[in-house]
């Protein structure tokens, strides 16, 4: 029986850079064993952001003249993953398995009037049988 799989993680200003070269395989060495930078290839974006998280954070912060202090300790963004296991991404194929991710982003944007404008990311990362959405 396959299962679904939501995480919510918050990072400060200070991890920004070091998600946007892990979410981008930028990185040469990677702790999870899971990621092959081989199959990175098949990986794509539903919204691509071509430029480090913070700076795209501080674009964002200025276009929408978003106000408040940031600290050292402030969270600044959420990143959401949202998979399910290998069985279920064989199951249903490729075809649906990018309509599954685009149903995600879509619901993501829409959760609580967040807003398409708000997203710096969404990224279909595809790695030795998992497949991850990671949306920031």
């Amino acid at each position: 029986m396959s299962y679904a799989i939501i995480r919510n993680a918050k990072y400060t200003m200070n991890n920004l850079n070091v998600i946007f070269r892990h979410n981008e395989r930028k990185n040469t060495n990677y702790s999870n064993k899971d990621i092959n930078k081989i199959n990175s290839i098949k990986n794509y974006s539903i919204k691509p952001c071509n430029v480090p998280y913070s700076k795209r954070f501080n674009e964002i912060k200025r276009q929408y003249h978003l106000k408040g202090q940031i600290k050292k300790t402030s969270n600044v963004v959420c990143e959401y993953i949202i998979t399910s296991d290998k069985e279920f991404f064989e199951e249903i194929g490729e075809t649906e398995t990018k309509r599954y991710f685009e149903t995600a982003h879509k619901f993501v944007c829409s959760y609580k009037d967040l807003g398409e404008q708000y997203i710096i990311s969404s990224k279909i990362a595809i790695n030795n049988f998992k497949t991850d959405f990671i949306h920031i």
